[in-house]
C-alpha cells in the first residue's frame, strides 16, 4: 500500500533546511545572466526530490495510476521536454501538459509539478520510473539553460513532424548502411529514440541534404534528433 504522501529524495536523508539551502535555482541564476554563460552550473539538478500523492483517475489517462507531486513547478522545462522526446511522446501547448510513451506506459507531466504515472501499482514500480524521468527532466533543464526556451516556431514544427519529413533528408535507397532495413524503417526508429539521424552515412555525407534538414527542422531540432 502506498502512504497517503510519501516523500522520496535523490539526496541522503539529511537536514532539509540545509538541502535547501544548497539547492540550486537555476532560474535564479540565468535571470542575472545571457543563455548559455553558466555551463559550470550545468550539471546541477533543479529537481532533487518528489512526493508519492497515492492513487488518482487523472485527465489524459486511460485508467488510475500513481500520483506524484515533484518539490517545483515545471511548467518552464515542459516544452523543452516535448522537443527531447519528440516522436514518442504528445505535448498540449496550450495546457503545457506533456505525456511521455513509456514501455506501454504513459506518464503525463503538468506545470505545477504533478506527474501521473499509468501501470504503476507499488510504490517500487513508481520510483523506478520516477529515478529516470528526474534524470529526463534535469537534462531538459541543462538544455534549457545552455540554448534557452523554445520558440513558438520550435514547438509547431515539432508538432507537425512525422516519420515521412524525415524520409526527404534520406537516400530512399534502403541501402541498409544504417543497420535498417529500410530509409522508412530508420526514420522510424529516429523518430522513436532509437537511431539519430548522424547514423545515416549518406546524410552525414550530403551537405546539401544536411543544410535542408536544418532548414526544415530547425537547427535545434535537428540537434536533438541527431544531426
Amino acid at each position: 500500500m502506498l502512504p497517503h504522501a510519501y516523500k522520496y529524495s535523490l539526496q541522503p536523508v539529511t537536514d532539509m533546511a540545509e538541502r535547501k539551502a544548497k539547492a540550486l535555482d537555476i532560474f535564479e541564476l540565468l535571470s542575472s545572466c545571457p543563455w548559455g554563460t553558466r555551463a559550470q552550473e550545468h550539471g546541477q539538478k533543479r529537481i532533487r526530490s518528489y512526493e508519492v500523492l497515492g492513487f488518482e483517475r487523472v485527465p489524459l489517462l486511460p485508467c488510475k495510476g500513481v500520483v506524484v507531486k515533484l518539490e517545483k513547478p515545471i511548467g518552464d522545462v515542459l516544452p523543452v521536454l516535448f522537443l527531447m522526446n519528440v516522436g514518442r511522446c504528445s505535448y498540449a501547448p496550450e495546457e503545457n501538459v506533456l505525456t511521455l510513451r513509456r514501455g506501454g506506459r504513459l506518464i503525463a507531466l503538468y506545470p505545477d509539478g504533478r506527474v501521473a504515472i499509468g501501470r504503476a501499482w507499488t510504490e517500487e514500480a513508481a520510483r523506478r520510473v520516477m529515478a529516470e524521468l528526474l534524470d529526463e527532466i534535469n537534462a531538459a533543464y541543462e538544455e534549457l539553460a545552455e540554448h534557452g526556451p523554445p520558440s513558438e516556431e520550435e514547438v509547431r514544427r515539432a508538432l507537425r513532424l512525422s516519420w515521412r519529413d524525415l524520409m526527404a533528408f534520406l537516400p530512399g535507397t534502403n541501402c541498409g548502411d544504417c543497420g535498417q532495413a529500410t530509409c522508412q524503417a530508420f526514420a522510424i526508429s529516429v523518430l522513436n529514440g532509437l537511431a539519430r539521424l548522424s547514423e545515416c552515412p549518406h546524410l552525414r555525407a550530403d551537405g546539401k541534404k544536411r543544410d535542408l534538414a536544418k532548414r526544415t527542422l530547425g537547427s535545434r531540432l535537428a540537434r536533438l534528433l541527431g544531426l
